[in-house]
């Protein structure tokens, strides 16, 4: 989101240039399953600028036309196989360990049990491809003002929904994806959410709220959240995941995010 306006393979180095080690990107191609060429680009991309890969998203459709996701959707069993297979190649070469799958939209004329169902058990077939290489699979829970079609606005519904999918996987490498600007737009405090969920939680993301700005711009307290994920003793990143064009107030919290991520 930060580099958005520039092409895929020159993202990392303005990354570089601003000071990050570490980036996060969405699926970065138009296909769910590009060319290796393609992949091969994109991952030289990264070396040369001299930085980490820390999470890849799945392929989850264009969010410009309201699509949130793969999983739920029964007619895209060969897109869902050929993406993995991409983003296989992807964390094979860069060593990423977070991979985010997100879970998909409520589809007109298909019971939503069915839904669950298939984005269950794919989203264990997804966690047990990719436990050998150490990596976890890390599923969001959105707000239904932005996605309106999208089940997973209940934190507890994403957390009941990763205990089960940890629990149908052979290796329970599946955890939740904390998004301090989604639970705050669903009025839901995330210090609050780190503290009843933290076991659970494996990477977040941090945006203010309202308009997705940076840290500062809106009315989450940052370092309550900083504080929270110190003392369950999170470990893992913190990914930068707001929208670089929303001005920011005459004050602000006076937190400034690191540039490790």
């Amino acid at each position: 989101m930060l580099y958005s306006r520039l092409p895929v393979e020159e993202r990392a180095a303005a990354a570089a240039r601003d000071g990050y080690s570490y980036v996060e990107t969405w699926w970065p191609f138009e296909q769910s399953a590009p060319a290796s060429e393609q992949i091969d680009r994109f991952c030289s991309s990264l070396r040369r600028a001299g930085v980490r890969l820390a999470a890849l998203n799945l392929d989850a459709g264009d969010p410009r036309a309201g699509e949130r996701g793969l999983l739920t959707d029964p007619g895209h069993d060969h897109r869902v196989q050929a993406n993995l297979n991409s983003a296989v190649e992807i964390l094979s070469d860069t060593k990423c360990t977070v991979l985010n799958a997100l879970y998909g939209n409520r589809l007109r004329g298909h019971d939503e049990r069915d839904q669950d169902r298939l984005a269950l058990r794919r989203l264990a077939e997804i966690a047990d491809r990719v436990a050998g290489m150490g990596v976890t699979v890390v599923v969001e829970t959105l707000n239904s003002i932005d996605s309106p079609r999208f089940p997973l606005t209940d934190i507890a519904d994403t957390a009941a929904l990763v205990t089960a999918a940890i629990t149908r996987s052979r290796h329970g490498n599946i955890g939740l994806l904390l998004d301090t600007y989604h639970l705050r737009m669903m009025d839901v405090d995330p210090v609050i959410a780190i503290d009843k969920y933290g076991p659970l939680i494996r990477h977040v993301q941090f945006a203010d709220a309202p308009g997705r700005g940076r840290p500062g711009t809106g009315r989450i307290d940052f370092d309550g959240v900083t504080r929270a994920l110190t003392e369950i003793g999170y470990t893992g990143f913190i990914g930068l995941e707001y929208d670089p064009s929303v001005p920011a107030p005459g004050t602000d919290i006076g937190w400034t995010p690191s540039p490790q991520g």
